[in-house]
């Protein structure tokens, strides 16, 4: 699970940085929109992964479902500790800086690698 956690904090991470690189002044995207956005980026991503690395890195049944609920909420609280961490800096903030969106995308990610997994 520690090895899923990091590929998906890694991935995400880099996601956040490049979202900090090109944050411009421009009108606020709606939450909804945004959160769509991140489950679709975090989907793709954890697909891109299992092409990349296609065996299952939990093999007991049991695991890979537990991997499931505790990767993805420790994977935004995280990034949320991060978030807070910033705000304290006086940094700028963007979604992925809060819990809600780093769970969603920490779980597209995981359920795209657990279902392409249990589909091979």
């Amino acid at each position: 699970m520690l090895l899923e956690f990091l590929i998906q904090f890694v991935l995400e991470g880099l996601v956040e940085v490049g979202a900090h690189a090109f944050k411009r002044d421009r009108a606020p995207v709606h939450p909804a929109l945004a959160v769509t956005g991140y489950v679709i980026l975090g989907g793709l991503l954890g697909w891109l992964s299992f092409l990349v690395l296609p065996q299952q890195l939990i093999s007991h049944p049991y695991a890979a479902v537990a991997n499931l609920v505790v990767t993805p909420i420790a994977v935004g609280l995280a990034l949320g500790a991060i978030g807070a961490w910033r705000a304290k800096r006086g940094s700028g903030l963007v979604r992925l800086d809060k819990f809600a969106y780093g769970y969603a995308f920490a779980l597209a990610f995981a359920l795209a690698r657990f279902g392409l997994g249990a589909a091979g």
